[in-house]
């Protein structure tokens, strides 16, 4: 991965690829929603890794293809993610085998649905879609009334709730706060180093976190270290800095160190998890 490349085809529209302007705006008790999101997963550990992958693929290259903002494409990742949830922990083998069966039609039904929700303006092409259907999954119906159920069925089984990504938001506020005020890198050079390890992150859940489950004293520990999102805020944004070749130890430590202030963890938590994520990447 080169820290210098260029932005990502369909992007040129930002400034960045990330939101990593100084005028950001960020609540005071902007954590309290990382606590509730660990919550409910912990309550719900409900295994999506191995699905998600696929699906995390898919739905980035429709990204791409429709020229759609990163905070659509992740807010996506996850909004699948919790349906997917959903399904499972209402224990319905054939509404599981529903979803795995026409997943193509609903990664096209929550971009949608998420394109709209954070963008009223954001419009797919309805013709695109189904010519991108025929193409990976021909024996799948589409057309607009069958769009229409398939979004009332989403939102009706999230109980009418889109999730924004928390982790794509923690990412940016750590990058701006912990690495753009280093002055290492552009900001462009910074988002787009950002969003690939983002990518990598949500493909490869799996790998990245099993490769410390033995690390962990139980599994309760590694239930509650794997669902916080923000500490793999932490270690993505760690990476970022050994993406930027930025090879001063004490200034790793600094981050490092304000990143687990941050998190409320030991430091070492962040090094792991940023280790497991480079060694997929290698």
């Amino acid at each position: 991965m080169d820290c210098e490349s260029s932005q990502p085809a369909g992007q040129s529209q930002d400034d960045t690829v990330l939101n990593l302007s100084t005028e950001s705006y960020f609540t005071v008790d902007w954590k309290q929603e990382f606590q509730e999101d660990t919550e409910q997963a912990i309550l719900n550990p409900y295994p999506t890794d191995k699905v998600m992958p696929a699906i995390t693929r898919l739905l980035s290259s429709l990204c791409e293809r429709f020229q759609l903002s990163h905070s659509i494409e992740f807010s996506a990742i996850d909004t699948l993610e919790q349906l997917l949830v959903k399904i499972l922990a209402a224990h319905d083998d054939s509404a599981e085998e529903n979803f795995l069966r026409q997943a193509p039609l609903y990664v096209l039904t929550v971009l949608n649905l998420v394109g709209k929700y954070l963008n009223s303006s954001t419009m797919l092409d309805p013709g695109l879609m189904q010519q991108i259907l025929e193409r990976t999954s021909p024996e799948l119906a589409w057309n607009d009334g069958r769009l229409r159920e398939m979004e009332f069925d989403v939102l009706k089984t999230l109980n009418y709730k889109i999730s924004e990504s928390l982790l794509l938001g923690a990412v940016e506020r750590f990058s701006k706060d912990y690495i753009l005020t280093l002055g290492i890198a552009r900001k462009n050079t910074i988002g787009d180093v950002g969003v690939k390890l983002l990518r990598v992150v949500y493909a490869q859940k799996h790998a990245i976190y099993s490769s410390l489950r033995s690390s962990m004293n139980s599994e309760d520990m590694f239930v509650q270290f794997k669902s916080n999102r923000l500490i793999l805020a932490a270690a993505v944004v760690m990476s970022i800095l050994e993406f930027c070749q930025v090879d001063d130890k004490q200034i790793h430590d600094r981050v490092v160190e304000s990143l687990s202030r941050e998190c409320f963890v030991d430091p070492m938590n962040i090094v792991f998890l940023k280790d497991a994520i480079l060694n997929v990447i290698n």
